[in-house]
């Protein structure tokens, strides 16, 4: 059993991506997602969950009558988060982010880039953005591609 967990092929990682180029990259929020502002101002995203067809069971039928499953999850972003979700409009680039999270909290420009490189990460691992490369990279990334793919 530990052998097995040791032979486990690890994921393979995509390209390594320049730091020029990630922040001239453009953060775009999942059109698929909904969300919405609460009174404090953050904001709440709600993202679709699909329900597995499961065998119709007696138990889990009467159980779903009585409470039926969730058809979104919920989670919220704190202040920094809904700021930053609401520059990922596709127009701005990490760059500019980085810019404003600068001169809104005073951060020095490299912490704001490390937090922000970061939570992108965590929100790219989970679906809720996307990014537009720019032609360079994008052409790169393709080059790449066709190499491997040979």
């Amino acid at each position: 059993m530990i052998l097995d967990k040791l032979r486990r092929k690890k994921k393979e990682k995509g390209p390594e991506i320049p730091r020029s180029e990630f922040l001239q990259m453009k953060p775009v929020r999942n059109p698929m997602l909904r969300w919405e502002r609460n009174q404090q101002g953050n904001f709440s995203l709600f993202i679709p969950l699909q329900r597995p067809e499961a065998k119709k069971k007696r138990g889990r039928e009467m159980l779903s009558k009585l409470a039926p499953p969730p058809k979104e999850k919920e989670i919220q972003l704190d202040k920094v988060g809904s700021i930053v979700w609401e520059l990922c409009d596709g127009e701005k680039t990490v760059q500019d982010i980085v810019g404003h999270l600068h001169e809104k909290y005073k951060l020095l420009p490299t912490e704001a880039e490390v937090s922000l490189n970061a939570y992108f990460n965590e929100l790219s691992k989970r679906g809720l953005v996307g990014f537009i490369l720019p032609e360079e990279t994008r052409a790169r990334f393709e080059a790449t591609a066709k190499k491997e793919k040979k």
